[in-house]
């Protein structure tokens, strides 16, 4: 509640302080429209009277016999006079000069504007004209003058100015306040004249330009800030707009009416989206009045372009006042859409369109009538610090909400590394463990293909005889004594010493198979290639053991052979082992599929070398080959 009655009474300050600069400003004396006379120590300049005559006259000569209508003050314009008029008129001026004989001081004229354009003569001598008084115009409505007459084209007592003035449809065609007298004096009143016309609307306009860019840049670098494109465009617009009213030169041979068609469409778009800008600015969005906002554009801007000359100067007034009523209610509607938002920056925008609120309605009525005083060139500075102060929250704000990123960011990384550290230890675990099975497995199958074939030679041994003496006893456990060695042997470590010849590798193999061989009265032949081509690794050397052993423990279980040959060579950098026998044959898939342990364990071995594992078999012959890359 508290809240609430704060923002109620700087609200109410605002309105306050807006119009109190309303009233300063339109009661500045410096400003008044009527025409005083300036004195000196020695010399007095006096305006006696003002009148005005219909003529397209190019020269005084050819009027002073006409009809002249008295002016009560200046500035004047004669749409309420003559109605319907808006070709070129003459106003006369009558002043009076004294000065003492010995004197001789010259006049400083100044005028505040012409609407559209002029020429002058002093006492029927040509004085100066705009660059252009027919079509295209030049336009001279904020254009103030000055001029120095010198004291040898002067008058002793009365003096007339004639002053032309060509009007357009469009615009209310007349003459500004006329002021003579001595130098210094006239040229305070010019210089305020030139600051309110010309100095602060082009520093306003180079303000907005600075401004528009800068928006424009913010949304180049930083695209989710879309409120600044549409601000930059709205800045654009409203530059444009100020281009066209301040421009005094005819722009691209375009006629007076056709400028002011343009303006007044640049001015109906600018009001429009001022709307969306300022709403995108909140956050907020209403697709209904941008609809209407959109179909007034659409609408506007065709009617204008297109509408007949004797009906376009009320056509561009009622256009401009809704655009004006449009800004307006933007002014008075968005503390509330700011309120809505809770953003702290649509605050700063909502006391800015407050304080403009007033400045718009005066603005306004000076447009159209071109009374009084306009203070829209006021605002650049109020303009640039809300932009300023919306920049620096909202730079702020990335600041904190940068270090709150920072500060969570440095908690979530601290929890990722428990988290991590945890997970590796876990891991860690789980890799010790897999080791061990690993180990087990392996050390299974060796415990199979080793130590389960000379069980096997063993057992047929004990079969064959029926009574074994001592020494065969003892001999047939150091054989099994000397395999559970080697076992263990080669699966403890993978850095056993390589055999230094394939024949020393096949010794032991060909050692134990001999013996029980000639037993059973097999005949056996080993074509082993005398050295090594390429050096095998230690696990290639034991995978070939155990599979050679496998394959003839499995030749003396099973196969009823009587002829055996084992061969080891290496072609195209693939060692090669090449087992052969005469027996009754199998049909390898039908053991595969009765998941014989041996066969597995020879096909394992070989997979985990990225080796090739053939057996081709049928009665009388089975071939068993197996092929191991080199590593590298």
């Amino acid at each position: 509640m508290l809240e609430r009655k704060k923002s109620i009474n700087l609200n109410t300050f605002y309105y306050a302080f807006s119009f109190f600069l309303f009233l300063l400003f339109l009661l500045n004396p410096q400003l008044s429209k009527a025409t005083v006379p300036t004195t000196t120590q020695n010399c007095q300049t006096n305006i006696h009277s003002v009148q005005i005559v219909q003529s397209d006259a190019n020269n005084p000569s050819q009027i002073k016999a006409q009809a002249w209508e008295n002016v009560s003050s200046l500035p004047d314009y004669w749409d309420k006079r003559w109605k319907g008029y808006h070709s070129s008129a003459w106003y006369k001026v009558l002043w009076t000069h004294k000065c003492p004989s010995n004197i001789q001081e010259p006049v400083t004229l100044t005028i505040s504007h012409i609407n559209m354009a002029g020429e002058i003569y002093l006492n029927d001598e040509f004085l100066w004209k705009d660059q252009s008084l027919v079509e295209p115009l030049s336009r001279s409505w904020h254009n103030p003058r000055y001029w120095i007459l010198p004291s040898s084209s002067l008058k002793q007592g009365q003096n007339t100015l004639w002053i032309r003035v060509v009007g357009t449809p469009t615009q209310k065609s007349g003459l500004g306040p006329v002021h003579l007298g001595e130098h210094t004096q006239i040229m305070d009143i010019y210089k305020q004249a030139v600051l309110e016309k010309r100095s602060l609307p082009s520093l306003n306009l180079f303000v907005n330009l600075i401004v528009g860019l800068f928006c424009l840049i913010v949304w180049l670098f930083i695209r989710s800030e879309y409120a600044f494109k549409w601000f930059g465009f709205v800045t654009i617009l409203w530059l444009i707009y100020s281009y066209l009213v301040l421009r005094s030169d005819p722009l691209l041979s375009l006629t007076s009416t056709t400028i002011d068609r343009f303006s007044v469409i640049t001015f109906s778009i600018y009001a429009s989206v001022g709307c969306i800008a300022a709403w995108r600015f909140a956050e907020s969005t209403f697709p209904k009045a941008e609809k209407i906002l959109l179909l007034f554009c659409i609408f506007s801007t065709i009617i204008i372009l297109f509408v007949p000359i004797q009906y376009l100067p009320t056509t561009l007034n009622l256009v401009f006042l809704i655009g004006v009523i449009i800004f307006i209610l933007k002014c008075l509607t968005y503390p509330y859409i700011a309120y809505k938002s809770k953003l702290k920056e649509a605050y700063f925008l909502s006391l800015q369109y407050l304080f403009f609120f007033p400045i718009a309605i005066n603005d306004a009525i000076y447009m159209l009538t071109l009374k009084g005083q306009i203070l829209s060139p006021y605002t650049a500075p109020i303009s640039t610090i809300t932009v300023g102060l919306v920049l620096a929250y909202r730079l702020s704000n990335n600041a904190k909400s940068i270090a709150q990123f920072n500060k969570t960011l440095e908690q979530s990384v601290i929890q990722a590394k428990d988290e991590l550290s945890v997970s590796l230890n876990n891991q860690h675990q789980l890799a010790l463990e897999n080791v061990k099975l690993q180990e087990r497995i392996h050390f299974s199958h060796d415990l199979h293909d080793g130590l389960g074939g000379s069980i096997s030679r063993s057992l047929i041994l004990l079969e064959k005889y029926d009574h074994i003496e001592k020494d065969q006893m003892l001999s047939i456990l150091k054989l099994l004594r000397n395999d559970l060695r080697q076992t263990i042997d080669f699966g403890s470590s993978q850095e056993s010493q390589i055999p230094d010849t394939p024949i020393l590798w096949a010794a032991h193999i060909r050692h134990r198979f001999v013996m029980i061989f000639e037993e059973m009265e097999i005949s056996s032949k080993w074509d082993i290639m005398p050295q090594w081509q390429s050096t095998p690794s230690t696990l290639q050397c034991l995978t070939l053991a155990r599979v050679a052993e496998e394959a003839l423990n499995n030749i003396v279980k099973h196969s009823q052979a009587t002829e055996v040959k084992v061969s080891l060579y290496e072609v195209q950098q693939n060692l090669i082992l090449v087992i052969e026998d005469n027996g009754i044959g199998f049909i390898p898939h039908e053991v595969e599929a009765g998941l014989h342990v041996g066969l597995h364990s020879m096909q394992q071995r070989v997979s985990r070398l990225n080796g090739q594992f053939e057996i081709n078999s049928k009665s009388g012959q089975t071939i068993l080959k197996v092929s191991l890359p080199f590593t590298a």
